[in-house]
């Protein structure tokens, strides 16, 4: 059954988001990040800020608050899809906050003036890497072994930025081998309304495969790597609601997010400054 966009917004704001676990060891953050001009890390805080956070971060929504307590002020999580979340400030939603997952979501958001465009600020990155069953049954040893006649995949939704990051990929694998993306499709279980019940099911062997972010896997997960040349990676990035309630308490998330203890959590997760 296809479902309309309304009704899909509607599915993907009621799904549960699962947390996500720390990537492997092999990815790691490569430099620091510099201070943003539009950023105060010392500005002084109170109360509470709510920020909107995608399910990228969901492992890392509950390190952040405690961390962001010591400035004296406290933060409130909410997890969900960037484009709902994006969805919702259309509609009046007044988080202090927003961290979105999909570029593009945030640059409309800037254009429609639901956030502070002069201070969107890009944060993290991360790429991509495939996630398989254990024992890894279907002998999976690159990308392109997706196609496989006995083959079964699980991919995301077609309005998650993690399908989005993958669709880039598999046009860059297109360019040698035509037909793969149509060939890896045919072979696709289900489209999954988030990233983490990709991992959850591939590694409880419901499938052999699956595409997801590298800071989405678990430490006991097994995983095939995608070569740089044809990896597709997402930038995170963070501005401040335009109706936000709290301006004092978001000015030193923001700092803390971006250049303080913050992003010291994310860097320690895997997640990768942004590109220079």
């Amino acid at each position: 059954m296809t479902l309309s966009r309304r009704q899909l917004l509607a599915v993907l704001a009621l799904v549960p988001l699962a947390a996500c676990t720390q990537v492997a060891p092999s990815v790691e953050p490569s430099a620091s990040v510099e201070p943003s001009a539009s950023v105060e890390p010392s500005a002084s805080a109170s109360g509470e800020v709510v920020v909107y956070l995608p399910g990228a971060l969901a492992t890392q929504a509950k390190p952040l608050a405690q961390a962001f307590a010591s400035t004296g002020a406290t933060a409130s999580m909410e997890v969900g899809h960037t484009p709902v979340q994006l969805e919702q400030l259309a509609q009046g939603a007044t988080p202090d906050v927003w961290v979105a997952a999909n570029p593009a979501s945030m640059q409309q958001a800037a254009e429609q003036g639901l956030v502070d465009a002069a201070r969107v600020t890009p944060l993290a990155r991360t790429k991509l890497v495939i996630v398989v069953a254990p024992g890894n049954p279907a002998g999976i040893a690159s990308l392109e072994d997706l196609a496989g006649d006995q083959v079964s995949v699980l991919l995301a939704a077609e309005t998650l930025p993690i399908w989005m990051t993958t669709a880039k990929t598999f046009e860059k694998v297109e360019a040698t081998r035509p037909g793969f993306t149509a060939a890896v499709l045919a072979k696709t279980r289900s489209r999954e309304l988030g990233v983490q019940p990709i991992v959850t099911k591939v590694t409880a062997g419901e499938a052999d495969a699956g595409i997801v972010f590298v800071t989405d896997t678990g430490p006991d997960a097994e995983t095939v790597a995608i070569p740089d040349a044809l990896n597709t990676e997402l930038t995170l990035s963070v501005a401040p609601v335009t109706a936000r309630k709290n301006p004092a308490a978001a000015t030193a998330f923001l700092g803390f997010l971006t250049e303080g203890a913050g992003w010291k959590l994310l860097a320690d997760a895997g997640y990768l400054p942004p590109a220079p």
